[in-house]
């Protein structure tokens, strides 16, 4: 398992559990009993452990009367209600164990939960809306079955209230109490866009048919936010007193280093906001922001006071709108004064820093010689809208941002990547409105981000993804978030009846024969995947597009004109397919132009090609050749019939032979991707030695190699070929073995049937090694 900062990544996803706790004030030294269902969360024993003495037992050893005599300051439980049969003897008895002072704090789930109205299983019985009918359709024998059920808001309040607990105040917990990101008090909501700062987790991504993130904002506003929480942490007071938290984002998923607990208290009517590090060896970061602030603060950036106090970082809650919010109300009024407002926000990154010439080789290799523009010194990367507030009442306009949580900066890095990522992040979550206002491309022109977007984007995502431990974490997380191409494709099956959703998006093929032009309505992201799928499979007639700019022009040797050309095209001659995300705008265009028989073409769905077809037969003579030349080893006693290598193959050397090798004594036919020079620099911002015509010409030239074929730059990934060959195996370096992201890919062959090889490289010999040779050759 992959390390991060020294911490392996089962024990960071084993502490998740504690988030639903950890923001929580305990009392110090208290005496608490932890209760749990079917076996004790040995993360949330620990937490417990560090705040008192803790008792702990069975939900049936409480209900049999095994723990007597005991008064305790604390009662915790996650999901005991739930899986309790008798819920209500349970809260009873809990009730008659609490001191005076005593507070029971319980987790449980909300059957009226977004993440069910989103597609997201029950926990108990499996299936999608059971607990939103509560249970209806299940039989006596079902319910016995299953262990547990979930329960709504006032379904536990009554519970509650006949258990005598009066006094209660429930926490709204996002995504769940599992792995708990985010925490709002009862009569407290989110103030900024929750797109942007939260991050959905599914027990069944593969049923979700609607983005979660996006549905906050209007819940929010229509007063349902807490009603329909996916879970909730409910704290039970017998002499009235609560909490002080209003609200907690909790980071986790950041490992011991980087996890803090960030919170909104309220303390006699005065509201402050304190930060506090997880674990020990995250205390110096609450320091660091604190010089960080400083710093900026020296240089004439507005700043939320702050400080540090006994391991706490403190400032006050300020009362105004977050800039990302407040930058969009402008602009809907006034577009000028957007853009006056955005030139402040960027003279600010400007003077965030000295300004210094100096770029890593990384970056030199990224730019391909571009103008990167300023390069800071300190390069405050989290200098974004969503860590600012803006107060419109200040007179000088630069003071209107206010800056708060900037725990990191880069050293050396371009200005413009900062604000690439302010842009973004006003636009990333936004419904389609404000992009009409004013098109992110406007602003990317007007501060010359558009030459070095590439650039832009990939350290921006690589802020994140180090941040957040995308990348080590990415096995967890693929069995927990969405894949946005199923809930595509789930979405539209809801939108159709099985026979259409079969005839419009599954047989898109269907009736197509050489008498009929293949004709492609849309000319984007879809059209492109579709063109890496079946150009070599089927001779397109034509591209059209809405877009009158694109007509005259060609996408990968297919001319593109208007839709207008569909008039001269009889129906029994023409095959119409649409590769268009958002295709209900071309469907009533179509059918206003009277036309009815089009199909449309879905990236999520596995439809068969040629190219399959093509393999199985190379495959058949390979065999038959093989018997004729009457190998040793029957290629029929291989255990895999196709396997499959990716890489550059640059510098041509020993190890990859022995790769080749290895993996054709393992199948009957072996593929060989090579990607393209495009795709060295774009990922490994890097020239390589060899051009690819080359590359590939010596790889195909292999008497183990099979076929060879060029990997195209935006879909080349282990998923992306496998829909193209459905191969059996797919073969890779053992420098990879523990690599979570190749552990994801593994675990997708897995689900489908396939499976992927590690082999030892050959130590003596690399293509990075032969480059620092000839490098050091060159230069001496």
């Amino acid at each position: 398992m992959v390390d991060i900062d020294g911490q392996d990544c089962e024990s960071i996803i084993r502490d998740f559990s504690k988030g639903a706790l950890v923001w929580y004030n305990f009392r110090q030294d208290s005496r608490i009993l932890y209760i749990y269902s079917r076996q004790s969360d040995e993360a949330v024993l620990e937490l417990l452990e560090s705040k008192g003495k803790v008792d702990d037992c069975s939900v049936e050893q409480l209900l049999n009367n095994q723990i007597v005599g005991n008064a305790y300051d604390y009662i915790v439980g996650i999901d005991v209600i739930e899986e309790s049969r008798y819920p209500q003897k349970l809260l009873n008895i809990c009730h008659g164990l609490l001191k005076p002072e005593g507070r029971l704090v319980i987790g449980t789930e909300n059957r009226y939960a977004i993440k069910y109205i989103c597609g997201d299983r029950d926990p108990y019985t499996n299936h999608s809306f059971d607990g939103m009918e509560n249970y209806r359709r299940l039989s006596d024998a079902d319910r016995n079955l299953i262990a547990g059920r979930c329960y709504s808001m006032s379904e536990l309040k009554l519970m509650l209230s006949q258990a005598g607990f009066e006094n209660d105040k429930f926490y709204s917990v996002m995504p769940s109490l599992q792995e708990t990101q985010l925490v709002y008090a009862e009569r407290y909501e989110p103030v900024e866009e929750l797109a942007m700062r939260y991050f959905p987790l599914y027990n069944y991504p593969d049923s979700v048919f609607l983005e979660e993130q996006y549905l906050y904002t209007d819940l929010i506003k229509n007063g349902m936010f807490h009603k329909m929480a996916n879970a909730y942490i409910i704290e039970c007071s017998l002499d009235g007193q609560f909490d002080n938290t209003l609200h907690a984002t909790i980071s986790l998923d950041r490992g011991h280093g980087n996890a803090l607990v960030t919170s909104i208290c309220e303390h006699d009517g005065v509201r402050n906001v304190i930060k506090r590090a997880v674990y020990k060896e995250g205390i110096h970061k609450l320091k660091e922001m604190q010089d960080n602030l400083n710093d900026l603060h020296a240089r004439g950036i507005n700043v939320v006071d702050s400080s540090v106090e006994n391991n706490t970082f403190i400032m006050p809650y300020v009362d105004a709108p977050v800039a990302m919010n407040e930058l969009k109300a402008i602009a809907k009024k006034d577009r000028n004064a957007f853009f006056k407002a955005m030139d402040d926000m960027y003279e600010l990154i400007l003077d965030s820093s000295e300004h210094t010439g100096v770029l890593s080789e990384k970056d030199k290799n990224s730019a391909d010689g571009r103008d990167v523009g300023p390069v800071l010194a300190r390069g405050y990367i989290d200098m974004v809208p969503l860590n600012c507030f803006y107060d419109e009442s200040a007179k000088d306009a630069k003071s209107r941002f206010i800056y708060y949580d900037q725990e990191f900066y880069w050293e050396n890095c371009p200005a413009k990547a900062v604000m690439y990522r302010s842009i973004t992040i006003i636009y990333d979550g936004t419904d389609k409105e404000f992009e009409r206002i004013v098109p992110r491309r406007e602003l990317f022109d007007r501060y010359g981000l558009s030459e070095c977007e590439d650039m832009w984007q990939r350290m921006s995502s690589r802020f994140t993804d180090v941040l957040r431990n995308q990348k080590p974490l990415r096995p967890y997380y693929e069995n927990k978030r969405v894949d946005g191409r199923i809930l595509y494709t789930n979405r539209e099956k809801i939108n159709y009846s099985a026979k259409q959703y079969q005839e419009i998006f599954v047989d898109i093929f269907e009736g197509f024969d050489d008498s009929k032009k293949l004709i492609l309505f849309g000319s984007g992201r879809f059209t492109e995947k579709f063109l890496f799928q079946f150009a070599d499979d089927y001779d397109i007639y034509s591209i059209i597009d809405n877009n009158s700019a694109k007509w005259g022009t060609t996408m990968q040797g297919v001319p593109i004109n208007s839709p207008d050309i569909l008039k001269d095209i009889p129906e029994r001659e023409r095959h119409i397919i649409i590769c268009i995300k958002g295709y209900n705008g071309v469907v009533n265009q179509l059918k206003d132009m009277g036309i009815k028989d089009y199909h449309i073409y879905d990236p999520g769905n596995d439809y068969p090609n040629k190219r399959k077809e093509q393999v199985a037969q190379r495959l058949a003579a390979v065999q038959g050749n093989n018997s004729v030349a009457g190998l040793n080893k029957s290629d029929i006693d291989k255990p895999y019939k196709v396997g499959y290598i990716a890489g550059v193959f640059d510098l041509f050397h020993i190890g990859h032979l022995n790769m080749f090798k290895r993996a054709k004594e393992q199948c009957r036919y072996l593929i060989v991707g090579v990607v393209s020079d495009e795709g060295v620099r774009l990922n490994k911002q890097a020239e390589p030695f060899v051009p690819f015509d080359e590359r590939i010409e010596m790889v195909r030239s292999c008497k183990y190699v099979d076929e060879a074929i060029k990997l195209p730059l935006d879909f080349c990934g282990t998923r992306d070929m496998f829909k193209i060959y459905h191969f059996d195996v797919q073969f890779s370096g053992s420098d990879y073995e523990h690599d979570p992201a190749w552990l994801a890919e593994k675990e997708f062959l897995e689900k489908n049937g396939s499976t992927m090889v590690f082999f030892p490289y050959t130590q003596s010999t690399s293509s990075t090694k032969l480059k620092k040779a000839i490098e050091n050759r060159i230069n001496n």
